[in-house]
């Protein structure tokens, strides 16, 4: 007897291991609406040690403290749940909260799938902090000073603190030394002057500035110094 496949329709019907996933689409700002995919397949496709590429098109190796472990992973989207195709740069969030950055989407299987390829970027930089971000209020004080007050904006999320350089300061004619911080975050975040990160164990980063994530397959960076 013969067997009508229909790979449009029977795909969640016949594939075992499916599962259920979110996609944030790049730029979208947290808490808008976003697409849950019921019946997603995970193919891992390579589990390396990764490279990035800085703006003058060199490559190097991620400098993460031996962290730089790159988790690879084919996503198949059902188009009959996901209309609309992904794009590079949206995120594939899986069921444990990890972050899957879309690098490459092909249209599969007689256009029944989306294929996605893409990194999990939390491994490739060795994200194993978990930060707050802070945001000032600003009023007067008795005195008529403007002060701030720094409240909850943001938690728990993903980043990598790690100290990068020491700067000479002279003050009054003493010298003294500030330590520097990259720090990477996992979501790309807007900040200003109106916000600083508080790590796990209280610590608050100034920041000082900060820069996009320019490319696919890298993070949002931002140099910091601690406060005292």
């Amino acid at each position: 007897m013969a067997v009508n496949f229909d790979p449009f329709h029977d795909f969640t019907q016949i594939t075992d291991g499916l599962e259920s996933v979110t996609l944030l689409r790049r730029g979208s700002s947290p808490g808008e609406p976003a697409a849950v995919i019921a019946h997603a397949l995970r193919r891992l496709t390579a589990t390396k040690e990764t490279t990035f590429g800085n703006r003058s098109e060199v490559r190097k190796h991620a400098d993460s403290d031996a962290h730089a472990q790159a988790a690879d992973v084919d996503w198949h989207l059902p188009l009959e749940e996901l209309p609309e195709a992904p794009q590079m740069g949206d995120v594939v969030l899986d069921a444990d909260g990890r972050r899957w950055t879309i690098l490459e989407v092909r249209n599969t299987t007689l256009n029944s799938r989306w294929r996605c390829y893409t990194r999990e970027l939390a491994i490739t930089y060795g994200l194993d902090d978990t930060i707050t971000i802070l945001k000032a209020e600003y009023a007067k004080s008795d005195a008529g000073a403007v002060e701030a007050t720094w409240h909850v904006w943001r938690t728990g999320v993903r980043a990598r603190l790690q100290p990068f350089s020491m700067q000479v300061e002279v003050e009054h004619a003493a010298l003294g030394s500030e330590m520097r911080f990259r720090i990477y975050l996992e979501e790309s975040v807007t900040l200003d002057h109106n916000f600083c990160i508080q790590g796990a164990d209280g610590s608050q980063y100034k920041i000082l500035w900060t820069t996009g994530a320019p490319r696919l397959g890298e993070l949002q960076t931002l140099d910091a110094t601690k406060l005292p």
